[in-house]
Formats: structure tokens, C-alpha cells, sequence
């Protein structure tokens, strides 16, 4: 399967997220692509910036869902 990668920087996450716990932001956003768009991702981070893994199928769909959620 292919993947595509999407890469959010922490520094412009909206309010709604807190960056102190980018655990609970990583499942946040998990738990939203799955719920709201039928999206099975990996989400990580490292100290400056998220990283999204979507199945290449899908990007359109988790687009779709993460601009709802003010991410991009």
C-alpha cells in the first residue's frame, strides 16, 4: 500500500490544541481522521513538527477531516 505523508508545524496548531501535550494532540487528531473520516493514520511527532502517514487512497479524505480541525 502506498502512504503519503503530511507534516503539520507544532508552533501553528490552532488554540484548540494543547501544544504542552502533543501525545493527546497526536491521538486527537488519530481518533478524529478514524471517527469523522474513515482514515486509518500513524501520527508522531518530533519537536517541531507532526507527522501524518495516510494510505495515498485516502488523502483527499484525511485533507478533508484535518481542514474541519483548522490543521491545514
Amino acid at each position: 500500500m502506498e502512504t503519503s505523508t503530511i507534516r503539520i508545524a507544532i508552533r501553528k496548531l490552532p488554540e484548540q490544541f494543547d501544544r504542552s501535550r502533543i501525545t493527546t494532540v497526536l491521538d486527537e487528531i488519530e481518533s478524529a481522521l478514524m471517527d469523522d473520516g474513515g482514515v486509518y493514520v500513524r501520527a508522531y511527532a518530533d519537536s517541531m513538527t507532526i507527522t501524518i502517514e495516510v494510505p495515498t487512497s485516502q488523502l483527499i479524505d484525511a485533507a478533508t477531516c484535518l481542514k474541519n480541525l483548522d490543521l491545514i
